[in-house]
C-alpha cells in the first residue's frame, strides 16, 4: 500500500472512531456574522422541574466549552442587550440495540407447502443516547442564525470537562460566524 493511501486510511479511522456525531447543522447564510460583537446565554433557571444537579454540572461544563470558542472566534459576554442570545438544551433517550437474524436460526421445517422465513431485527440489549442542542440567535430580530445538535452514546462513567471541550470544538468547526 502506498504510503498516501495509508495516510488516508489512518484519518478515516481516527474520524471514524469519534465519541460524538453532529446530527444536524443549520444555518442562516443571509445571517451578517461581522456585525455582532457580543452574546449571552439565555437563562434556563426558570424552567420547572428544576433538572438534577448532574444534568446542571454538564451543562455548566457545556457552557463553558461554547463560552471558550465564542471568545477565541471574538465575541464577548454581556449581561445588557446581547448580539446573539446562545440557548443550550440536553436530551437523554433509552435506545435498544439490535441485531437481524439469519437464515441458519430459522427453526427446522417440515410440513406445509407456504412456510416463509424472514429476517427479523432482534433485540440484543439497551444504551442511552445523550443529544445536546446549541442554538443561536439574533437577539434583536429574535431569528434563529445557526442550529447544531451533537449525539453520543452514554456510558456509566461521567464525562471530563476535557472531552466536553473537544466535543465542543470539534462542533464549532462547523460554525458559520467570525473564524
Amino acid at each position: 500500500m502506498k504510503l498516501p493511501h495509508l495516510f488516508l486510511l489512518l484519518i478515516g479511522l481516527v474520524s471514524a472512531c469519534s465519541p460524538f456525531r453532529v446530527v444536524r447543522n443549520e444555518s442562516d447564510r443571509s445571517a451578517t456574522w461581522a456585525a455582532y460583537r457580543t452574546y449571552a446565554f439565555v437563562d434556563t433557571a426558570r424552567i420547572d422541574p428544576t433538572p438534577r444537579d448532574s444534568y446542571q454540572a454538564a451543562m455548566e461544563q457545556v457552557k463553558q466549552a461554547v463560552a471558550i470558542e465564542l471568545k477565541n472566534r471574538g465575541y464577548e459576554p454581556t449581561k445588557d442587550n446581547p448580539d446573539l442570545l446562545v440557548n443550550l438544551g440536553a436530551v437523554v433517550k433509552e435506545r435498544t440495540q439490535t441485531r437481524q437474524t439469519t437464515i441458519r436460526e430459522a427453526p427446522l421445517y417440515i410440513g406445509q407447502r407456504r412456510y416463509s422465513w424472514r429476517s427479523q431485527e432482534v433485540p440484543t440489549g439497551t444504551y442511552q443516547e445523550g443529544t445536546v442542542n446549541l442554538h443561536i440567535v439574533d437577539a434583536q430580530r429574535n431569528a434563529l442564525l445557526w442550529d447544531v445538535a451533537v449525539s453520543s452514546v452514554l456510558n456509566r462513567r461521567t464525562l471530563d470537562p476535557e472531552q466536553i471541550s473537544n466535543a465542543v470544538a470539534n462542533v464549532f468547526e462547523r460554525f458559520p460566524g467570525k473564524k
